[in-house]
């Protein structure tokens, strides 16, 4: 059989390369890149030096790059392809060949609606003659309910961003994704700034008990800048991001409270200050990563805390009533997490806001982002095609943070079609994309298709957003994803979750059950055996491997059925179905 085990021939999605390139001006840039960018004549090292020198250098100067724009009626297809393609050849590396049309199916649909197809889906889209037949399984597959549903679990994942205590949103995701919310909306609602009875704003209220990791996690998630090396000193490898960053992103929720399992903003705050690493005592002003800040009113410090006190005691009393009334205290007049909404979207800063998540599903889809580290977005950590994420990023603001378009566009390349087949004794750098990244299947993926797998009639073909099935089939999968690792960078598949594959009772029970007794009533083995592969691993047999599973068969003296449920088993667990390749 084929091995589908990652290794040196395949290349590595996991090592580390890039280049100092081009980004896009925006308007508001930092006073360094409004420096540069008249002429546009300073070299790349120069540009780093002034940078360091100013203290501003968390987003590399505009004028970097060397040619305009592609420009922006441009499909996201073709721009990925040019970009990814100019490098290669200045690079000159061939890239890998196409994937075949299988690969290809099996790819789009774990990708886009985290299952892999079934069999009847696999074969008709090989068998479709269509030129633009790739460019309808996309449309079908992003209008699809597995659609709204994979996006909600790879969601809840990325917010919670690897904290195991972080609540579940994916309620609120899946109806966010079932309605084509744009990211600045979400991102709003996340922080508590818009009505939705599945309560976003969890995201903000159950991290504001460690207001550390509420900082950490929205400059992060959102801006791709972990900001926790400079809450207790400056940043190690950005010179201008001081504790005061740190403290002042934090300062954003410094009035945000839990009332009632409701997000308040109090009218009254208590000055706040912390220590420097220098000794003194600094004053808590709101910042955001740009540098801009909030002025806030100035009160003396004795009425400060006599504000906040009456405060406190006028929200206790409307605490005691809460259940009989509903009544909120009153709005603020200053509402500081509606002024990082603000900040984050304003012309100055918005295309900080929008590569941060370009990059995260640029990763998620090619198995690489173009900034790696994903949370450590800065000048001195340029990305390995600027021009790209540029573009990418323009795109996204100027078609209404759409994530729907940017994910059908980021599947619709060549370069995503690539095969994970490296032939040549030396693979080629993981930056320039030359060959498909293997990936590890995310728990969700694996336990919906493991679903698939071992009983493909749970699955009906071109069901809409009210597929009846659906949620019982998301709930099935959950109890059998938590038997393997969840993907992470350098991910190592241990013996232990080997072990869990070969020992649960209830998976050994259950893996190719249906399928087994649907096999069993084919006429000829050849047949059972194709249609095995073909729902297991999405593609026909080889001759190879035919003759290896009809043996197999041929040896078992246990009843039919049981013998075929065995064969699933071990396709099932096999490198070929644990990976997307």
């Amino acid at each position: 059989m084929r091995s589908f085990f990652p290794s040196a021939s395949f290349g590595s999605p996991l090592a580390i390369t890039g280049h100092i390139g081009p980004t896009r001006a925006t308007a508001g840039d930092s006073a360094i890149e409004s420096a540069v960018r008249p002429t546009c004549a300073l070299t790349v090292r120069a540009a780093l030096m002034l940078a360091a020198m100013t203290g501003l250098l968390f987003f590399a100067p505009p004028c970097w790059a060397a040619e305009p724009l592609l420009a922006p009626e441009r499909s996201i297809g073709a721009v990925v392809d040019h970009y990814l393609d100019a490098k290669l050849k200045a690079a000159g590396v061939s890239p890998a060949p196409a994937a075949d049309e299988a690969t290809v199916a099996r790819r789009l649909y774990l990708d886009l609606v985290g299952r892999i197809p079934t069999a009847s889906e696999a074969r008709r889209y090989v068998a479709a003659k269509e030129s633009d037949k790739r460019a309808r399984l996309i449309d079908e597959l992003a209008g699809s309910v597995g659609f709204a549903h994979h996006n909600a679990n790879e969601f809840d994942r990325l917010l919670a961003y690897g904290n195991p205590g972080a609540p579940s949103l994916r309620p609120y995701l899946l109806a966010a994704f079932k309605e084509q919310r744009p990211w600045d909306r979400m991102f709003r609602e996340l922080l508590g700034l818009g009505a939705a009875p599945e309560k976003p704003e969890t995201f903000v209220l159950k991290r504001l008990g460690d207001q550390d990791a509420l900082a950490r996690d929205v400059s992060s998630v959102f801006f791709g800048l972990n900001i926790t090396c400079a809450q207790c000193h400056q940043h190690p490898y950005i010179a201008s991001l001081t504790q005061d960053y740190f403290f002042g992103m934090q300062a954003f929720f410094a009035r945000s409270q839990d009332f009632q399992g409701n997000l308040i903003e109090r009218q009254a705050a208590l000055p706040a200050t912390y220590k420097a690493k220098d000794g003194t005592t600094r004053p808590v002003i709101p910042m955001f990563l740009s540098g801009e800040t909030v002025a806030l009113p100035a009160v003396d410090a004795a009425e400060a805390k006599k504000a906040f006190d009456e405060e406190s005691k006028r929200i206790a009393e409307l605490a005691k009533e809460y259940a009989k009334n509903k009544t909120l205290p009153p709005p603020a007049e200053l509402n500081l997490r509606q002024r990082l909404a603000e900040l984050a979207l304003s012309d100055a800063n918005r295309d900080r806001f929008a590569r941060s998540l370009v990059n995260r599903l640029f990763h998620r889809l090619y198995g690489r982002g173009l900034v790696m580290s994903l949370d450590q977005m800065h000048a001195e950590n340029a990305a390995s095609h600027p021009e790209l994420l540029a573009w990418l990023s323009r795109d996204f603001i100027d078609h209404d943070y759409d994530l729907a378009r940017l994910i059908r566009g980021l599947v619709s390349s060549d370069a995503y079609a690539r095969s994970s087949r490296w032939d040549s004794v030396e693979p080629p750098a993981p930056g320039l994309f030359a060959v498909a990244a293997i990936r590890p299947l995310t728990r969700e993926q694996w336990g919906v298709s493991h679903q698939v797998a071992s009983d493909p009639t749970k699955i009906t073909a071109h069901e809409r957003l009210d597929h009846p099935h659906m949620e019982a089939l998301v709930a099935a999968a959950k109890s059998y994803g938590t038997l393997i690792e969840q993907p992470y960078d350098d991910l190592q598949i241990g013996v232990n979750e080997a072990l869990k594959l070969s020992n649960a009772p209830e998976l050994a029970k259950s893996t190719g059950a249906k399928l087994a007794a649907m096999l069993a009533k084919l006429p000829d083995r050849s047949q059972q055996i194709d249609e095995a592969v073909w729902t297991v691993w999405s593609r026909a047999p080889s001759s190879d491997e035919a003759a290896l599973l009809a043996a197999f068969l041929e040896q078992r003296s246990t009843p039919p059925t049981e013998s075929l449920q065995q064969m699933l088993w071990a396709l099932v667990n096999s490198p070929e179905f644990r990976f997307n390749h």
